[in-house]
């Protein structure tokens, strides 16, 4: 078996891979380097091959933009992919050919390929379904493909066949995210090869859920203060993440509800994912099913023109969402360099971006001085004076997430693709305990072939000849800051993802280190005292930072050698020093010294890049006064910031507030927590007295910080009955004619919007909305209806009664689809509740979630009862 590197091995972009295997030839991915003037992969070793069968992973450029052209040279060869990914590649390959034509026509740039050819690809689509497969082309091969998690319908894909077994990873993310679920462990399981994806091997990532509350907070606080928030996202899966994340946020009240244009090839990709809901996660494909829009609303609009584009910005304050996400093209450049000069506007990214992209150069700028912050976009130099911020929405596992599944996989050999230098030397180190490594180039050819000892080895192309390593050092010297250029000058091969430890970087400097002994790891103990006091000076000398050498990150004590272009741009930019990696033992030690042992404290982690340390107390609000004294003085001896995670442990919660409970009471289920509101409610059955609730409530504020209700039957009192309430027009506005207001209400909230009528009183110049959750959308829709009102100059009226029906409907939707109902669901207006009875018992959590999802919606109870 043979796997033939077309691309994509060092870096991302122009991801091929040419497969001999079982007697067949098979290609995966074929895509282009987005805005590289070397955009495609080797296509010419594809010259006199015969390929049987072409397998696609996903439907990102990088994997799919060359396709057109080897379809173009092997019409008759099916294509394999997911049915989401089919679908996608309509779209993504008929924008590639849109976006081509332009830049004809502006750019004399020769289209790789046009609409024809497009056509062809599509006509060779095949489906791939997840699991193991025989294909008709490529008989004596087992075909396993799995779920990737990257985007929508993106596969790992396994071979498994009598001369070798190879996984190809594709591009992979372990979390769940909100459009689609984590990715599933690859097959076959102990493969001879493993390709593996390397985005981020050298980074961990945050908190995905922190990450996405920061940013829809950030984004509310633009917004709040006057101006338009543009966020730049990858088409296809990252822009349908941050729909999602900020419509979340407003129904659930987290956020203030502002409005929201989708933009670019965005709004083509938003439209696609409803044809495909069986690949998205379960929550948003029971809400499609269930006739939801997805990722449009009165408040979430496409923009679909010029003339709208230039409404965006002179109308009110709101968030844009377009391609392209690293403002390389498309929309997204047009809205950057209308806004950068706006002090109150921002620029958020939510995730890679290419070091040669003017997105990065724009993030470059975020901390630079005033009169240095100017960038330069469509050959014009632009003053920044907006706010500039990232947050890590990744759709790519990090490095601890790639070695689990290496560690759960178990393959022979990883070869390392789809990742800069510092990226696949960083996993390298991590994995070198586990497995054997490579790390191929661009044209590489990997052999599997019988070893000597019985089973099966990956081959790789020997290194060229190294000559012996004569001393850097002149007799004597000691190495100083010159000298480590001159050392990285004797050393490097150029690639970049050489890495050595401080005592190999010593031998190199006194020339002891032999004939490519400097280019390994594990070398023996120089042993003299002279080159103890070498590395003594070199580690002082690299602990100061130096753009020869940089720290491994996860892997201290070794050092890795860029690039000249990556040396050249730390020069340019003046970063060429960089601090001592933080020692976390020593800093977890010191957090253990000065906080000692409280029970209440359950988690210590500190950040390897940066050495914050964050603390995860049950109840963080009632810690961080209690331990304020000691946490004051331990961020002072650490010199780095001291952060107490702000989410209580809902365990710990239900705990404290079932104990609690006085004598005489039962709690009918599980808790409902109530995080906005920071907020326990407890069911009871029994009674107990106001007082001694009322003491049970002081008790529980006092240990946690957070508000407790006890509901009994005693304590069920009748809600206020229902006001309706009105929102007036300035006074002195001309009223609009009758029917023009009344389809102005109708447009500014449709039925999506949850309004199912809207009726006029001419003689009260008042229009009446009737939602179906009334007080749901006061709440959210409060300052677009002073707007309706300002709009049409008249009085707008909610109408106060629930929908009855929609109620039942939320209260079923709500609940677990594994619960039946016993009867029909009963609906009590005088408490604002919907009392459900359940045949069988549910999982308390499911139930309990279900009730706050209920309530999220409806602003009512959700009561359930199981039958005893």
């Amino acid at each position: 078996m043979q796997l033939h590197v077309l691309g994509g091995a060092s870096g991302v972009g122009a991801t091929c891979h040419l497969i001999h295997l079982a007697g067949r030839t098979l290609l995966v991915d074929a895509g282009v380097r987005v805005d590289s003037p070397d955009r495609l992969p080797d296509l010419a070793s594809l010259d006199g091959v015969s390929l049987d069968a072409m397998l696609v992973t996903h439907a990102h450029a990088d994997h799919i933009g060359a396709l057109p052209l080897v379809a173009a040279r092997h019409p008759a060869t099916p294509i394999y992919a997911s049915p989401a990914t089919i679908r996608l590649m309509e779209v993504m390959l008929g924008d590639a050919v849109r976006v081509m034509a332009k830049r004809a026509a502006d750019e004399l740039e020769l289209p790789l390929y046009d609409e024809a050819l497009v056509a062809q690809v599509l006509r060779q689509l095949r489906p791939l379904c997840e699991g193991a497969q025989t294909l008709p082309e490529l008989p004596g091969i087992v075909v396993h493909a799995a779920r990737a998690g990257h985007i929508a319908g993106a596969l790992s894909l396994g071979f498994d066949a009598a001369d070798g077994r190879l996984v190809i990873s594709g591009d992979v993310s372990a979390t769940p995210q909100r459009t689609i679920l984590g990715a599933a462990l690859p097959a076959p399981r102990r493969p001879d090869l493993m390709v593996l994806e390397s985005t981020y091997g050298a980074r961990m990532h945050p908190n995905r859920a922190l990450e996405e509350r920061k940013l829809a907070e950030a984004v509310a606080t633009v917004i709040a203060r006057g101006g338009h928030c543009l966020i730049p996202a990858f088409a296809l899966g990252r822009a349908q993440e941050v729909i999602l994340i900020l419509r979340a946020a407003q129904r659930d009240g987290m956020i203030p509800p502002f409005p929201i244009a989708v933009d670019g090839l965005v709004r083509a990709v938003c439209g696609a994912y409803v044809a495909f809901p069986d690949a998205l996660a379960p929550s948003l494909r029971r809400y499609i099913l269930n006739g939801g829009r997805a990722f449009f609303s009165s408040m979430i609009k496409p923009v679909d023109s010029p003339t709208m584009r230039e409404r965006v910005l002179t109308g009110p304050p709101c968030a844009i969402i377009s391609s392209s996400g690293m403002l390389t093209g498309g929309p997204s450049v047009w809205y950057a360099e209308r806004i950068t000069s706006d002090p109150n506007a921002a620029i958020f990214f939510s995730g890679y971006v290419d070091e040669e992209a003017p997105g990065r150069r724009l993030l470059d700028l975020a901390d630079a001085p005033p009169h240095e912050r100017r960038l330069r976009l469509n050959e014009q130099e632009l003053p920044v004076a907006c706010e500039v911020g990232r947050y890590s929405l990744s759709a790519h596992a990090d490095g601890d997430e790639l070695a689990a599944m290496v560690r759960a996989l178990q393959p022979k050999t990883v070869a390392l693709v789809h990742g800069d230098p510092e990226a696949r030397a960083a996993l390298a180190a991590r994995l070198h305990s586990m497995t054997e490594v490579v790390i191929p180039q661009d044209g590489q050819v990997l052999s599997i072939a019988p070893s000597k000892g019985g089973g099966r080895r990956v081959a790789v192309p020997p290194p060229p000849p190294v000559a012996p390593l004569a001393a850097v050092a002149v007799a004597g010297e000691l190495p100083d800051a010159a000298g480590l250029e001159r050392l990285w000058q004797a050393l490097r091969d150029g690639t970049g993802v050489q890495v050595f430890s401080l005592r190999e970087l010593a031998r190199a400097w006194s020339g002891e280190a032999g004939s490519g002994e400097a280019g390994r790891r594990g070398g023996e103990d120089a042993g003299e005292a002279e080159g103890t006091t070498v590395e003594e000076v070199l580690a002082q000398l690299l602990n100061e930072g130096s753009p020869f050498f940089a720290p491994l990150p996860h892997a201290p004590g070794l050092w890795r050698l860029p690039t000249p272009a990556e040396v050249r741009r730390a020069q340019a930019a003046g970063s060429g020093r960089r601090g001592p990696r933080p020692n976390t033992t020593a800093i977890l030690a010191t957090v253990d010294r000065i906080l000692g042992d409280p029970p209440d404290l359950y988690q210590r982690s500190v950040d390897p890049e940066i050495g914050t340390v964050t603390l995860r107390y049950f109840f963080p609000d009632v810690a961080a006064e209690r331990d304020a004294a000691l946490l004051a003085q331990l961020q002072a001896e650490l010199g780095a910031p001291v952060e107490v995670w702000p989410q209580p442990h809902q365990g710990q919660l239900a705990a404290l507030a079932l104990a609690l409970l006085p004598a005489g009471l039962t709690p009918e289920r599980a808790p409902a927590i109530f995080h906005e509101a920071q907020r326990l409610e407890v069911r009871c059955t029994g009674d107990a007295d106001a007082t001694t609730l009322a003491a049970v409530a002081e008790t529980f504020a006092a240990r946690s910080g957070w508000e407790l209700r006890i509901h009994t039957p005693s304590s069920a009192t009748p809600a206020p009955a229902p006001k309706e309430e009105f929102f007036n027009p300035p006074q002195g506005t001309k009223p609009s004619e009758l029917n023009v207001a009344l389809t102005t209400a109708r447009t500014w909230f449709p039925p999506e919007a949850g309004c199912y009528k809207a009726s006029a009183d001419q003689a009260k110049r008042t229009v009446t909305l009737r939602f179906h959750f009334p007080e749901v959308a006061h709440t959210h829709y409060a300052d677009s209806l002073r707007e309706l009102a300002a709009q049409i100059g008249w009085r707008i009226g909610i109408w106060p009664q629930a929908h009855q029906e929609a109620l039942l409907r939320a209260a079923r939707e709500a609940l677990p689809a594994e619960v039946a109902l016993q009867g029909n669901p009963a609906i009590h207006a005088a408490t604002r509740e919907v009392a459900v009875r359940l045949t069988a018992s549910g999982e308390a959590d499911a139930l309990t979630a279900a009730a706050q999802t209920f309530r999220e919606r409806t602003g009512w109870q959700l009561r359930v009862k199981e039958q005893t």
